[in-house]
């Protein structure tokens, strides 16, 4: 969970005089530079918005790790990323109709926390001594959704069978003896990280 770097290239305006900005410039087009590795999410997106004069308000619920890089983005782009990462959406409140970031709020919500929402509710399969990276992978395939793995996950041999067990289940009995994390979002299928 640590940072690498964090870099904000703002337009000279910004910096100089934050409160006579024109009204055409979007204060979303600030130039950003990001790098983070299994980042807590909220700390990711307050230092964004910190970064670019926006105070920040993060809904209660759960918000993925987030591991992403980006070079010289707009914000907006980089926030639109980020919330892709962490299962979030955000919105940039202002107190007056002038985008004055000093007068601007980021909120961000956690989309459903329910990991297992649309998740298939049963599985069965069977693995003799198979890899547990190759389990996961077995187990996607069998519920017929896309799968990412941490390629850090332990990788010694498991041997499983599950006939009609629930989904959710199964992920934590085999995360629990992995020692990993897992979760689902419809549009982009299971992950899988190890704990750290």
């Amino acid at each position: 969970m640590s940072r690498h770097a964090l870099l904000l290239i703002v337009a000279g305006s910004v910096l100089i005089a934050p409160n006579v900005r024109a009204a055409a410039q979007d204060p979303l087009d600030v130039r950003v530079t990001i790098d983070y590795r299994n980042a807590q999410a909220a700390d990711v997106i307050g230092a964004l918005a910190r970064a670019a004069g926006f105070d920040v308000e993060v809904a209660a619920g759960d918000l993925r790790p987030v591991t992403i890089t980006l070079t010289n983005v707009r914000l907006g782009t980089a926030l639109n990323a980020v919330c892709d990462n962490a299962s979030c959406r955000w919105s940039l409140q202002f107190s007056s109709t002038t985008p004055i970031p000093q007068q601007g709020v980021l909120k961000v919500t956690p989309l459903a926390n329910d990991r297992s929402t649309a998740l298939p509710p049963r599985v069965s399969f069977d693995l003799h001594d198979t890899p547990a990276r190759d389990v996961f992978r077995a187990l996607a395939a069998a519920i017929d959704i896309p799968v990412t793995v941490d390629p850090d996950l332990p990788n010694g041999p498991v041997s499983l069978t599950f006939k009609d067990a629930a989904t959710a289940d199964v992920l934590n009995m085999i995360c629990n003896i992995q020692q990993c994390d897992w979760s689902f979002d419809p549009a982009y299928g299971l992950r899988v990280t190890k704990k750290r």
